[in-house]
């Protein structure tokens, strides 16, 4: 059962390797003493790939024969790719999370 707060929200599926891939990232960043900030940073990417992923970050290109649209986006320090279903209000995260160059983990 949805809520009003649901309303207009996307959901965002992620694969099952982009779940393996998640959990290892955040047990190196436990193991470095960076729990809370890798973790932060993901519940953020989480909530605005939910509330408006055509407003968050930056599209790369238009699969138009899929209605995809591919966007990247950087909430330091990760990077993720996700492809933007607007039809069906549905955001895929295929790519693990990356972290960017030098982040220290």
């Amino acid at each position: 059962m949805s809520s009003p707060d649901d309303a207009g929200r996307f959901r965002v599926e992620y694969s099952p390797h982009v779940v393996e891939e998640l959990r290892r990232l955040l047990v190196k960043a436990r193991d470095r003493g960076r729990l809370s900030e890798i973790a932060g940073g993901v519940r953020r990417l989480q909530k605005r790939m939910g509330l408006a992923p055509l407003d968050y970050g930056d599209p790369l290109c238009d699969l138009v024969h899929l209605g995809l649209q591919e966007r990247i986006v950087t909430e330091p320090p990760l990077v993720v790719h996700f492809h933007v279903d607007e039809a069906r209000r549905i955001v895929y995260v295929g790519h693990p999370f990356q972290l960017l160059p030098r982040s220290g983990l």
